[in-house]
C-alpha cells in the first residue's frame, strides 16, 4: 500500500511543495527555505531548524491537525485515510505521541515493580510505532529518491492512531467510558530535508533510525557528546567517513575514521540511559545494534545489515513478547524450553488444512503422513486437533506401540471408549435414544463380540444384557463390521469426528484391518476425518502393511511425506528456544542442523538439551541472554545416529535414573502407577520418584499423575538397547513373575490388563530365563489361559502367540508327561491358526496332533482343520478331497451325482418323510448332542458350499445326507444350511412347492433358533436359487443386501461376497440404472482384487456389460475400462486362475447373449457361446435371476433366428424358443411378478413367427403392460421395440413409430444409451422424415399408461 500511495505521490508532493513555498511569505514560515532541483527536476526541501529549540517548536503541531505549510503532501496522503464521521482519529508528531503516552504513566506513587510494569506497557505501545515507521522506510527505499537522511528525525515523524473497543473489536468515540486500545494506523516522515539521499548509505540511515528509536523508547533525545549535537554534522561525518574509508583502506591512521570513533562513547551513554530506565534488554540491544551501524567499517557483527532485519525483530517482539521482548529471569537459572510447535512445515500444514477443508466439503477422507522417526509426523497430525476444534468437533488419537501384544485390541478399544464417553457427555436424550435403537438394529446379537473390548458400550446401548454370546466365522471381519457400524451410528448423531492413528506400522493385523475398514466405509465418511502416520523406512519387510496400504490407495486420502527440516526451520526453532533474533542464531543453527542428522527435530531437541547440560549453551549474566560457545560445539565429537546419541546421554545420568529408564523400557512405551507400585515392592526402589526425575530430564512425561510415557519411541528404544541382552531377559522374567504373583492375589478392575502384561513379560524372558525349570508347566498353563481369554475378545492373532509361547515352555517329553496340556495347547494353536489363515502353522500343529493323539476323533479334528484352510484359500477341489478322506474315516459313503437312480430313490423317500413332517415339528426338535454327528454336519456343509463352485451335481447327495442326519440326531446350526441346500435341489428337479417350503423353513431356523452365524449363507442359497420362484427380483436384491451385511457382521467372508455379487447382478436383471450398476460393480471388483478374492472376475464381467450397454459395442475390444480389465484380459485371467468356478462360464455366456440380442449382432457364434439352457440342465445347475435373464434372451434370440432361417433350421429355432417359453409358463404359474411379462413377450414372438398376428398384437401390448406393473423398465423397452418392429412389418407405420420411440425412452431411463442410439438409427433409416417431425400420432400406448398401478416402492440404497 505504501509503495503505491507514497511512491506515486512523492513526486506530486515535491512539485506541490515547490509552488506553495514560492508563494509563501518568509515571515509565515518557521524555516529558512532553500530550494534545489535534482537532474530529474524534482525538488527537495533543504530547510532545517536553526537550533534544537526551534526544531522542538516547529514540531508542535496541534492534535488532529495537519500543518499545511509544513508539508503540503501530508494533506494528500491523509486524505486517503480520512475517517468517516463516526470515527475518532488522532494525528500527531512522534514527540507529541511520546509526551501524551508518557503522561498516562504516573510513576510517583508506584513501587519499583509497578513502575517497571508500566514502563514495559509503554514499550509495548511504542513497538507498533517503531514497526510502522521502519516499514515506511523500507517502502521509501524502493523509490528512486528515498527519504533523505536529515528527515529521519523525531520532529518529522507523523503518527496516526485510533481507539478500538477491546470487547467488541470496533472503533469507538474517545469520550465513551469503555476499555479501549490504541491502534497505530501508520507512522511516516512528513518532509524530505537535509542532504541528498544519494549521498547517504544504508548504514547511515540505520544509524539515524537508531537515534529515532532511542528517543521513542526513552522519551528523551540522544545524549550525544558536547559539540556533536548537530545532526547534520553527524550525518556529514558518516558520509565522509564511510566513503573515504572505502577509498583509503590501507591508511589506518586516517583522521575522519578516528573522528567517527568519538561517537561510540555517546552511543554507549544512549544504551546506558535505556538500561537505567529498566528498558527491556531486547530493546536496548535493538537500539544498540542500530547505533552500531554508525561505526563504519569498525562496526560490530551484531549491527543490522538492513531495515528488513529490524522489521523482523520488531515483529517478533510484538507477536511473542514473553519470548523476544521481556527480560530473561536468571534466578533461578531458567530451563531451555523448546516450543511445542511445528517448524519449517508451512507447506505441509497448508496441505493438511486443504485436505481438512475438502473433507468438510465432502471431497476428502483424510491424510496419510509418512516419514522417518523423529521428523514430526505426530506433531503435524496434531494440527488436525486445532482444525477440529474450530468446528467444535471431537479429536481422538490411537497410538500403536511396538509392544503390540500388551492387551488384545487395547488401542482400538481405548479409542472407541473415549469416543463413546465424549458422545454421552454432549448428547441430548433424543440423540441417545436414536443411537440406542440404531445400534440394536445394526449390530444385533453380534454386539456381544465387542462388549469385552468396549466397557463404555452399555452407556449407549441400554439392552446389552439380552444379547448372549454369538459365534462367528472370521472374527477379524466381524470386528471390522461392528466397529464400522458403531462409528457410522455415532457419527450420524454427534459432532464431527477426527481420528488419528499414530505409528500404524506397529498395529496388530486385526487392528490394521479394522482401521482400513473404518476408512473405506462409505456411510458416514463425510462426518469422520481420518489421519494415519507410519515410518516409511521401517516397513520394507512388512508385507501385510504394504497390502494394507495398497487396499486404501484408491481412497480419497492425501499423502504427506515429511523429511528433515531445513536450516531455516532449525533456525526458527533455536531462535524461539534461546529468545534471540533468527539473525543472531543463524551461525549456531547451521552447525546444529548438520550435527542433528541434517535437521531431524527429535535429534535437534535432544542435542540442545545435551549442549546445555555440558555448558556449551548457557545464560550470559552480563546482559542477560542465552549465549553459546560455537568453537566447542564445532569440535564436539558425537554420533550421527539419534539412538546411539541418546544412549550416550543416558549413560551420563545417575545410576538410579538409568535404572528407572531400563525398567520403563522393559514394560513398554507407557507404564501405569499401579504396575510401578508392584515392581517397586519387588525391587525395593521408589520407581515413581525415580521416573519423576527422569521426566524432568525430558526423557519421559508424567501423564495426569497416573502413568509415565516416553517422550518418543526412539528414547524408549535407546533405553532398551542400553540393557545387555541377557539382562533384558532376566528383567522381563522377574517383572512378569512379580506381576503374575500380584494378579493371583488381587481381583481389581485392571487385573485383566495386569495379567496380560505379566504373561507378555514372562514370554519375552523366555524359557531360558527361568531359574526354576519346574515353573515351566505353570507358565504354559498361564499362556493357555491368556490365549483363550484373547480369543474371547476376538483377538486370535494375540491368542495364537500365547498358545505358541505356551508350547515353547513345555519340556521335550511333554506328550508323555503332560498329554492333556499338550493336546489343549496344540489344538488351540491350530484352531487359532485356521482363523488367522496361517496355513504353515496349521500344518505344523495339526501334524503334531495327528502323530501324538491317542484318540481317532482328535485325529479327525486335525484333518478337518487342514481342509478348512484349503477351503478358506479358495482351493475347493483340494478341500473336497480332504473332506472326502474324513468321511471315509468316519464310515460315510462318498456322495452320488445328480441323476443316479439310487440318489433319486433317496430323494423321493425323503420327500415323503418331509411331507408328513410339519415345520413346527422340525423347529421344536432337540439339539444334537453327538460329537460325530456335529462333525459330519460341518463337513457336509463345507462340501455343499465348495462343490457349488466346480461340481454342483454333488449337492443333491450331500444335502440329502444333511437332512437325514438332522431328522435322526437333532438340530444344529448347520441344519438350516442343510434344508436350504436340499430345497435348492428340489427346485432343480421340479419339486417347486416342497423346495420353496424348505427355503422358508431354513430362514425360520436361522431366526427362531438363533443360528445367525449361518444367516448370510442361508440367505445366499434361499433367495438366489429358491425364492426366485416366489419373491420379486427387487426384493431378492434387497434380501441379498441383508445377507451381505449379515456376513460382514458374523465374519463369513465368502458368503458376504457372494451375497454382494448376487445383489448387484439381481439389481441388474431387475433393470436398475446401468450407471449405478457400473459404479457398484467397479467398486466391488477393485475391492475384491485388492483382497485377491476369485469372485472379482464376476464383478469385472458385470462392469464390462454395463459399460458396453452405456457406451457401445466397441468397448468389447478395449484393453481396460475404468481401471478394470477388458473382456480379453478377463477371459485370460479366468483360464489362468485355478480358483475360478463353473459359475463364471455361465455368467459370461449370459452377458454375451444379452449383448448379442440388444445390439442385433446375430451370427453363428451365438450357437456356440450364447445358448445356456442345455448346459444348465445337463450340469444340474440351479436357476437364479441371472440365468433366468439368460433363458429369456435365449428364447428371444431363438425366435429371431427362426425369422432369419428357413425350413428345418427355422423349425429347430422355433422348437428351442417354445422350450424356453414352456419353462417360463411353468414358472409363471408359481410367481407371475418375475415371469409374466417375459412369458407374454416370448408368446408374442412365437405367434408372430407362426403368423398368428392378431394374437401377437395383443400379447405385445400385454407384455408391455406387465413390465410396467412389475417395474422392469428395461424389459418394457425390449417389448416396445419388438412391438414396433412387428407393427412396421404389418404396415402400421405410425403405430410402429410410437412404440419404437417409447422403447428409446425406456432404454435411456435404464441407462442403455448405446442401445437407444441403435434404435434411433433404425428409425432414421426406416421412417419418413415428415413422420418423424410430426412425432407420435398413434394413441395405442396411451391405454397402457392410463391404468398404470401405483409407483414403485422406494428401494434400499442402490449405492454400496
Amino acid at each position: 500500500m505504501l509503495e503505491t500511495e507514497l511512491g506515486s505521490g512523492r513526486q506530486q508532493q515535491l512539485s506541490k511543495q515547490e509552488s506553495l513555498e514560492h508563494d509563501q511569505p518568509a515571515s509565515e514560515s518557521s524555516y529558512e527555505t532553500e530550494q534545489s532541483a535534482d537532474k530529474a527536476g524534482h525538488y527537495f526541501d533543504n530547510s532545517k531548524p536553526r537550533n534544537s529549540e526551534e526544531a522542538k517548536n516547529a514540531s508542535s503541531i496541534p492534535e488532529n491537525k495537519v500543518d499545511e505549510e509544513l508539508d503540503p503532501f501530508l494533506l494528500e496522503f491523509s486524505a486517503q485515510y480520512d475517517a468517516g464521521p463516526s470515527e475518532q482519529l488522532r494525528e500527531e508528531t512522534m514527540r507529541q505521541w511520546i509526551e501524551r503516552s508518557k503522561s498516562i504513566i504516573n510513576f510517583e506513587s508506584d513501587t519499583l515493580g509497578q513502575a517497571s510494569e508500566k514502563l514495559l506497557g509503554y514499550v509495548k505501545s511504542a513497538l507498533p510505532v517503531a514497526l510502522k515507521l521502519t516499514e515506511f522506510l523500507i517502502e521509501a527505499e524502493k523509490e528512486e529518491h528515498p527519504i533523505s537522511l536529515g528527515s529521519i528525525a523525531a520532529e518529522y515523524v507523523l503518527i496516526r492512531s485510533k481507539e478500538v473497543d477491546l470487547a467488541l473489536g470496533l472503533e469507538t468515540d474517545a469520550h465513551k467510558t469503555k476499555q479501549t486500545e490504541e491502534v497505530i494506523d501508520y507512522a511516516f516522515i512528513m518532509s524530505n530535508v537535509g542532504d541528498d539521499p544519494a549521498f547517504s548509505g544504508t548504514m547511515s540511515r540505520l544509524f539515524a533510525l537508531g537515534l529515532l528509536l532511542y528517543e521513542l523508547f526513552s522519551g528523551e533525545e540522544p545524549p550525544l557528546e558536547e559539540g556533536l549535537l548537530n545532526a547534520d554534522e553527524i550525518y556529514a561525518n558518516f558520509i565522509s567517513a564511510n566513503s573515504l574509508c572505502i577509498n583509503s583502506k590501507t591508511d589506518s591512521n586516517y583522521q575522519p575514521r578516528t573522528k567517527t570513533q568519538r561517537y561510540r562513547s555517546g552511543f554507549t551513554d544512549c544504551i546506558a540511559g535505556l538500561k537505567c530506565l529498566d528498558t527491556p534488554d531486547s530493546i536496548c540491544t535493538l537500539v544498540g545494534n542500530l547505533l552500531e551501524c554508525g561505526q563504519g567499517d569498525s562496526r560490530g557483527d551484531d549491527a543490522y545489515p538492513s531495515f528488513a532485519d529490524v522489521v523482523l525483530d520488531l515483529q517478533l517482539m510484538l507477536k511473542d513478547p514473553s519470548r523476544f521482548l521481556n527480560d530473561i529471569e536468571t534466578s533461578p537459572p531458567p530451563p531451555l524450553l523448546i516450543c511445542n510447535k511445528l517448524y519449517g512445515r508451512d507447506a505441509e500444514m497448508e496441505t493438511l488444512e486443504q485436505s481438512h477443508q475438502q473433507h468438510m466439503n465432502g471431497n476428502c477422507g483424510g491424510a496419510i503422513i509418512k516419514g522417518k522417526a523423529g521428523v514430526g509426523k505426530s506433531k503435524l497430525a496434531m494440527h488436525i486437533h486445532e482444525l477440529s476444534s474450530k468446528c467444535s468437533g471431537y479429536f481422538l488419537v490411537a497410538k500403536f506401540d511396538q509392544n503390540k501384544d500388551v492387551y488384545p485390541l487395547a488401542t482400538i478399544g481405548a479409542l472407541f471408549n473415549s469416543l463413546i464417553d465424549l458422545f454421552v457427555r454432549d448428547a441430548t436424550p433424543a440423540q441417545l435414544m436414536t443411537v440406542d435403537k440404531a445400534l440394536q438394529s445394526a449390530l444385533g446379537v453380534q454386539v456381544a463380540l465387542i462388549v469385552g473390548i468396549l466397557p463404555s458400550l452399555p452407556k449407549i446401548m441400554s439392552s446389552l444384557s439380552r444379547f448372549g454370546y454369538s459365534s462367528c466365522f472370521d472374527s477379524s471381519m466381524s470386528l471390522r463390521f461392528l466397529f464400522g457400524e458403531l462409528l457410522c451410528v455415532i457419527s450420524s448423531q454427534s459432532r464431527r469426528i477426527s481420528l488419528f492413528f499414530d505409528d500404524l506400522h506397529w498395529a496388530d493385523p486385526v487392528s490394521l484391518l479394522i482401521v482400513g475398514s473404518l476408512i473405506s466405509g462409505k456411510e458416514g465418511r463425510n462426518l469422520v476425518y481420518f489421519a494415519c502416520s507410519y515410518r516409511d523406512d521401517e516397513v520394507d519387510g512388512n508385507e501385510q502393511f504394504h497390502q494394507w496400504l495398497s487396499s486404501i490407495s484408491m481412497l480419497s486420502l492425501v499423502t504427506i511425506k515429511l523429511g528433515n527440516i531445513s536450516v531455516d526451520g532449525v533456525n526458527m526453532l533455536i531462535s524461539d528456544a534461546l529468545h534471540l533474533s533468527p539473525r543472531v542464531t543463524r551461525p549456531l543453527s547451521s552447525v546444529l542442523h548438520h550435527k542433528a542428522g541434517g535437521g531431524n527435530p527429535l535429534f535437534l531437541r535432544q542435542l540442545m538439551e545435551s549442549l546445555k547440560g555440558k555448558g556449551y549453551i548457557f545464560i550470559d549474566l552480563n546482559h542477560p541472554k542465552w549465549a553459546w560457545d560455537l568453537d566447542k560445539i564445532l569440535s564436539l565429537n558425537m554420533s550421527d545416529d539419534v539412538v546411539a546419541f541418546l544412549i550416550e546421554e543416558m549413560r551420563r545420568l545417575p545410576t538410579d535414573l538409568q535404572l528407572g529408564l531400563k525398567i520403563a523400557s522393559c514394560v513398554g512405551s507407557s507404564v501405569k502407577y499401579s504396575l510401578l507400585d508392584i515392581l517397586s515392592k519387588d525391587l525395593g526402589e521408589k520407581i515413581i520418584d525415580i521416573l519423576q526425575q527422569v521426566s524432568q530430564k525430558g526423557f519421559m512425561k508424567n501423564v495426569g499423575g497416573t502413568a509415565f510415557c516416553f517422550s518418543h519411541d526412539k528414547i524408549e528404544q535407546a533405553a532398551y538397547e542400553m540393557i545387555p541382552e541377557e539382562e533384558r531377559r532376566e528383567n522381563h522374567m522377574r517383572f512378569g513373575l512379580a506381576v503374575c504373583a500380584h494378579t493371583a492375589l488381587n481381583t481389581s478392575a485392571d487385573n485383566d490388563e495386569l495379567f496380560f502384561t505379566s504373561i507378555n513379560q514372562i514370554n519375552k524372558g523366555g524359557p531360558g530365563a527361568l531359574s526354576n525349570t519346574s515353573q515351566r508347566v505353570t507358565i504354559a498353563e498361564l499362556n493357555l489361559k491368556a490365549g483363550k481369554r484373547a480369543a474371547t475378545l476376538l483377538d486370535f492373532c494375540t491368542g495364537f502367540k500365547f498358545f505358541a509361547h505356551g508350547i515353547s515352555f513345555l519340556g521335550t517329553d511333554h506328550w508323555n508327561t503332560h498329554y492333556d496340556l499338550s493336546l489343549d495347547l496344540y489344538d488351540a494353536a491350530s484352531d487359532a491358526a485356521v482363523v488367522i489363515d496361517n496355513a504353515a502353522a496349521v500344518t505344523l500343529y495339526t501334524q503334531q496332533l495327528f502323530d501324538h493323539t491317542k484318540c481317532s476323533d482328535d485325529k479327525l479334528i486335525c484333518m478337518y482343520a487342514r481342509a478348512r484352510v484349503l477351503s478358506n484359500k479358495g482351493l475347493h477341489r483340494e478341500a473336497v478331497d480332504s473332506f472326502f478322506k474324513i468321511l471315509l474315516m468316519l464310515g460315510e459313503r462318498l456322495p452320488l451325482r445328480m441323476g443316479d437312480a439310487e440318489l433319486n430313490d433317496g430323494i423321493e423317500s425323503m420327500n415323503g418323510i418331509l411331507q408328513n413332517t410339519t415345520d413346527e415339528m422340525i423347529l421344536h426338535m432337540e439339539e444334537t448332542s453327538g460329537k460325530k454327528s456335529d462333525t459330519l454336519m460341518k463337513i457336509y456343509m463345507e462340501l455343499c458350499y465348495s462343490t457349488h463352485f466346480f461340481d454342483p451335481a454333488l449337492r443333491g447327495s450331500l444335502s440329502l445326507r444333511m437332512v437325514e442326519l438332522t431328522l435322526k440326531n437333532g438340530l444344529c446350526s448347520q441344519s438350516s444350511s442343510g434344508f436350504a441346500f436340499f430345497g435348492e435341489v428340489l427346485v432343480i428337479i421340479g419339486k417347486l412347492d416342497l423346495g420353496i417350503r424348505l427355503g422358508e423353513l431354513a430362514m425360520k431356523l436361522v431366526e427362531k433358533r438363533g443360528y445367525l452365524r449361518l444367516k448370510s449363507q442361508v440367505i445366499a442359497i434361499v433367495y438366489q436359487f429358491i425364492f426366485v420362484l416366489s419373491t420379486p427380483l427387487q426384493a431378492i436384491a434387497d434380501a441379498h443386501l441383508t445377507g451381505y451385511r449379515a456376513g460382514q457382521r458374523t465374519g463369513d467372508i465368502m458368503s458376504s461376497v457372494v451375497n454382494c455379487a448376487f445383489m448387484i447382478t439381481t439389481r441388474y436383471t431387475a433393470g436398475q440404472c446401468l450407471g449405478i450398476t457400473r459404479k457398484n460393480a467397479r467398486d466391488s471388483a477393485l475391492k475384491m482384487m485388492s483382497q485377491k478374492i476369485a469372485l472379482s472376475d464376476h464383478f469385472c464381467l458385470l462392469h464390462l456389460q454395463a459399460c458396453v450397454l452405456i457406451e457401445g459395442w466397441h468397448l468389447i475390444d478395449a484393453e481396460s475400462i475404468d481401471n478394470l480389465p477388458g473382456e480379453k484380459q478377463i477371459i485370460a485371467n479366468f483360464k489362468a486362475n485355478e480358483k475360478s468356478t463353473v459359475m463364471f462360464s455361465q455368467t459370461f455366456h449370459v452377458y454375451r447373449l444379452v449383448r448379442t440380442f440388444l445390439f442385433r449382432q446375430f451370427d453363428t457364434s451365438v450357437v456356440e457361446v450364447g445358448l445356456i439352457s442345455g448346459d444348465l440342465l445337463q450340469k444340474k445347475i440351479p436357476i437364479r435371476p441371472l440365468y433366468l435373464c439368460g433363458f429369456f434372451f435365449e428364447g428371444l434370440t431363438s425366435f429371431q433366428y427362426a425369422r432369419q432361417t428357413q425350413d428345418h433350421d427355422s423349425s429347430l429355432w422355433i422348437a428351442k424358443g417354445e422350450y424356453i417359453l414352456g419353462k417360463m409358463q411353468r414358472w409363471n404359474e408359481y410367481f407371475p411378478w418375475n415371469f409374466e411379462n417375459k412369458m407374454l413377450l416370448l408368446k408374442a414372438e412365437q405367434m408372430s413367427v407362426l403368423g398368428r398376428f392378431d394374437e401377437a398384437e395383443s400379447l405385445y401390448t400385454s407384455s408391455i403392460r406387465s413390465a410396467i406393473d412389475h417395474e422392469f423398465i428395461h424389459e418394457q423397452g425390449i417389448a416396445s421395440e419388438l412391438a414396433g418392429l412387428f407393427f412396421h412389418e404389418r404396415g402400421l407405420v405410425a403405430k410402429s413409430y410410437s412404440f419404437l420411440m417409447h422403447s428409446i425412452e425406456c432404454y435411456n431411463k435404464w441407462g442403455a444409451f448405446a442401445v437407444a442410439k441403435r434404435v434411433e438409427s433404425h428409425i432414421q433409416s426406416q421412417f419418413r422424415s415428415d413422420l418423424m417431425e410430426l412425432g407420435p400420432v398413434d394413441d395405442s400406448l396411451q391405454s397402457l399408461f392410463a391404468s398404470k398401478e401405483e409407483p414403485p416402492k422406494k428401494r434400499q440404497n442402490d449405492d454400496l
